[in-house]
């Protein structure tokens, strides 16, 4: 028996107890009174009419009296019926109303159906533990890749906007909390269609329970986390958690990209951004003295970079004892503390606002922050701004300061998940493109423009294997060359080319950056392609249709059924050796 059951059960059994006894004494009262039939004789109801009567007597429908007139005896029994057995159903039914208004109730028939709605899945799912702004991120973006998520959140204000934010596939939720072991079993973490846990909430220390709980129910799914503290990273690691994703050290990454090559950001940020992204100018970095507003963890990171690239800077942070852990290298023996908020003119002027080449507002306070730029430009309106958006709301507010750069990590960590799980194999091309020069990435942003356009390219992986290309594979066993040139081809118009780029090719341990057409494809590889959104769909037919591989390939389409086929074989068959008779002779 389930909870819900259990608790309507308990809850109506009084109800239920009292409508049984009303009845079945309404029924004997009416089987005992003798009545008279239209002979004048005497005569008693049978159960069965007696329960009929007493059925739409008990709800006021009033059949009338039948089969006979009823005598003064029956009839006063019938008053009797109909006065206890409304005050029965008054009180069974004021008993259900507040059955159903009740808290409990209502949270467990939740419960329930979020349980009915993930055993119902068919279909890959992933399970997001934190339903706030970074939540809300990774959601949209693994929906808009069609997969379907779960979602558990402590505040249930949250859950119910999910219906407000147009995602395109169903979300189930539930509130609770995601560190009990029974919430993520009711979440679906054994299910399997579960793909992966992502967990992103605002406590590091739920999210380290929610890795622990899920290697322990589910060892064999990936999982990623969101933390800010290194001693929680460490100890996320140590027990295998596949993913770890700090805001402040990525962003650190970009600024540390955009410091040394603008043309591999815009490849980052084109590649991972949202699918609405557009491709943007390139951020060309601001060499010079620099002021960082804010020494904690994501000044700290920036901080570091900076003073690796011996770029001068001044740090005003309000703190006083971070003026301690504060230590110029040899290098930057000239960079300086300041104790202050950096929003007012006299500390900017202080620490040479006028002269500087780029600030960072950096501290964990928007309006702080909002300030600083303000000032800042007031003072130097050609600076180079960097900033900390904390409040997704505040959007609008950060992008009216024109800054060059703005950090926030809800985007920061959905593109990061959004390519660990739905991509992977994009880190790595990010990666390997970080060892090539800026002319080679000038050149990848002409070609890849060329192709797609402005908007952002959609990235996929394909497998070559049985399952997600059947065509390919089955070609290969028979001994065809088949090339990445193969598969960029319309399956429509062979002498037109899909709008797509083949960005890298993994076989076992080599990784080929960018491969040329002529590569020869094996079973096992997978290549990682990005392209409009409408080219793979269309590059499946190639993949998984024998006749369409065949077209672009250029060899005779084969009929598709088996009859068909092996007629046509002998005939090909019988054909070649004719030929080879006549060349003989």
């Amino acid at each position: 028996m389930n909870m819900v059951t259990s608790i309507i059960l308990r809850r109506m059994r009084s109800p239920f107890l009292l409508l049984i006894a009303v009845y079945s004494i309404a029924i004997v009262g009416m089987v005992l009174i003798p009545g008279i039939d239209d002979q004048g004789n005497v005569w008693h109801m049978s159960i069965f009419h007696a329960f009929y009567f007493v059925s739409y007597t008990a709800t006021t429908i009033g059949f009338g009296e039948i089969p006979y007139t009823l005598t003064d005896g029956q009839r006063l029994w019938a008053l009797v019926i109909v006065y206890s057995s409304v005050i029965s159903w008054f009180y069974a039914l004021g008993t259900v109303v507040t059955l159903i208004r009740n808290e409990t109730f209502r949270e467990v028939l939740a419960r329930s159906r979020f349980s009915a709605n993930v055993k119902s899945i068919r279909r890959p799912f992933y399970l997001v533990c934190g339903l706030g702004e970074t939540g809300k991120a990774v959601v949209k973006a693994l929906t808009e890749e069609l997969f379907r998520v779960v979602v558990v959140e402590k505040n249930p204000q949250s859950l119910s906007e999910l219906d407000l934010n147009e995602l395109m596939e169903y979300v189930p939720g539930i509130s609770g909390d995601a560190s009990e072991p029974k919430t993520l079993e009711l979440a679906g973490i054994r299910h399997p269609m579960c793909q992966g846990v992502i967990a992103v909430t605002a406590s590091d220390e739920i999210n380290l329970k929610i890795a622990i709980t899920s290697k322990l129910l589910h060892p064999n799914i990936p999982v990623a986390c969101r933390s800010e503290f290194k001693d929680v990273e460490d100890n996320m690691l140590s027990f295998g958690t596949n993913y770890i994703v700090n805001p402040y050290e990525t962003f650190a990454d970009i600024f540390s990209m955009v410091m040394l090559s603008p043309s591999h950001h815009l490849i980052y940020d084109w590649l991972t951004g949202a699918p609405d992204t557009k491709l943007t100018d390139p951020i060309y970095f601001k060499h010079g003295p620099w002021i960082l507003c804010g020494y904690g963890r994501f000044g700290v990171r920036l901080y570091q970079h900076l003073s690796d690239s011996n770029i001068p800077t001044t740090v005003i942070d309000p703190v006083g004892k971070l003026k301690s852990e504060f230590d110029p290298d040899i290098k930057n023996q000239g960079n300086q503390f300041i104790i202050g908020t950096g929003t007012d003119a006299e500390t900017l002027k202080n620490s040479g606002v006028e002269s500087a080449a780029g600030i960072i507002a950096g501290s964990d306070n928007d309006s702080n922050n909002l300030s600083i730029i303000m000032t800042a430009r007031e003072l130097n309106p050609d600076i180079f701004v960097v900033a900390r958006q904390n409040i997704w709301s505040n959007k609008i507010l950060y992008s009216s300061t024109n800054a060059s750069l703005i950090m926030h990590p809800r985007e920061i960590i959905a593109r990061k998940i959004r390519a660990l799980f739905l991509t992977p194999l994009l880190i790595t091309f990010m990666e390997m493109t970080k060892q090539r020069n800026a002319e080679w990435a000038n050149v990848t942003i002409s070609r890849l423009s060329a192709v797609v356009g402005e908007s952002r390219p959609h990235v996929w992986t394909v497998d070559i294997n049985e399952d997600t290309a059947p065509a390919v594979v089955t070609s290969l066993k028979h001994g065809r060359s088949i090339k990445i040139g193969h598969l960029t081809q319309d399956p429509g118009n062979r002498a037109s080319l899909l709008a797509c780029v083949p960005l890298l090719l993994v076989r076992n341990n080599k990784k080929i950056l960018m491969p040329e057409d002529e590569f020869e494809i094996l079973a096992g590889d997978q290549i990682l392609f990005c392209g409009t959104p409408d080219v793979k769909s269309n590059m499946r037919w190639t993949l998984k249709v024998q006749r369409s591989l065949n077209y672009v390939m250029t060899f005779t389409a084969e009929p598709e059924s088996l009859i068909w086929r092996t007629l046509y074989r002998l005939r090909n068959k019988s054909e070649r050796r004719l030929k080879s008779r006549n060349r003989n002779n």
